[in-house]
């Protein structure tokens, strides 16, 4: 049994039936061990967001198989957290409630739910605004308390759309640098979406390049580089030239489709 998530020849095609199928995913291999930090990193439109939604349990392959943990992936499950681009907090609930919300549909008593709270909190850098609404909280807060709520069921996997595509550029750094932390303190696998080649080399063990729709895997780059990384190092400013020319001509690609249709 092969352990982590097994991607095996996954195809995903929307609206099969209709007059005008869209192919999103076109046969899809990938395996992501314990603990890996994967991005994945493409044109719009290519199917990144597609693959994270088979994963997460919420969408179905049209074929080709995805395994966690040598079982098929055929729901959502506690196991697996998806944390999107905007953070999704329930309005009407303080943060300490939003973060231990699953915890209480889940049965757990109110003193395990609080201590579960306070550390979740503490661990994300949160600690004092557990009384707060989302609509107190920047938006860098409110992306850190969602992701506080998906390690609240302690998944083995995080799967993240663009998390922090919405942010200014100084909180992004630091949203990336607690991520790090909290990957590392986790022991979770992350697979991370993002259109940021800087992002990318600055988080993952591995990025994977995919090309313009329908999303296939064009390549594969390890990252060996310790954290934290010097983006401005030769060796990193060469992987981001790389990336550079294996997107340039997917993202060319991906502009003409859309000018045909």
């Amino acid at each position: 049994m092969t352990l982590g998530l097994s991607i095996k020849e996954v195809y995903k095609t929307w609206n099969p039936n209709s007059t005008n199928p869209v192919s999103a995913l076109h046969n899809i291999n990938l395996d992501v061990s314990l603990g890996e930090f994967v991005v994945l990193l493409g044109p719009s439109g290519c199917g990144k967001s597609s693959l994270l939604y088979i994963l997460a349990g919420l969408e179905q392959t049209s074929a080709g198989i995805a395994e966690f943990d040598g079982l098929p992936i055929s729901k959502p499950s506690p196991e697996r957290g998806l944390i999107f681009q905007e953070a999704s907090l329930y309005p009407w609930l303080t943060v300490k409630d939003n973060i231990t919300f699953g915890l209480k549909i889940k049965g757990l008593s109110s003193s395990r739910r609080e201590i579960a709270a306070e550390r979740l909190l503490k661990l994300v850098g949160l600690m004092g605004a557990g009384d707060h609404r989302p609509n107190q909280l920047s938006g860098g807060m409110r992306q850190r308390a969602a992701l506080a709520r998906a390690l609240a069921m302690e998944p083995k996997v995080l799967l993240m759309d663009e998390p922090f595509a919405a942010l200014d550029i100084q909180t992004r750094a630091r949203m990336q640098t607690h991520l790090l932390d909290i990957w590392q303190a986790s022991q979770a696998s992350i697979i991370l979406v993002t259109h940021s080649i800087d992002e990318a080399l600055a988080l993952a063990d591995r990025v994977v390049i995919f090309t313009s729709r329908p999303g296939r895997i064009k390549d594969e780059i390890i990252v060996k580089e310790p954290r934290t990384r010097d983006l401005r190092s030769p060796k990193m400013i060469k992987l981001a030239r790389r990336c550079e020319e294996l997107l340039a001509e997917e993202v060319d690609k991906a502009f003409k489709e859309q000018e045909i249709t």
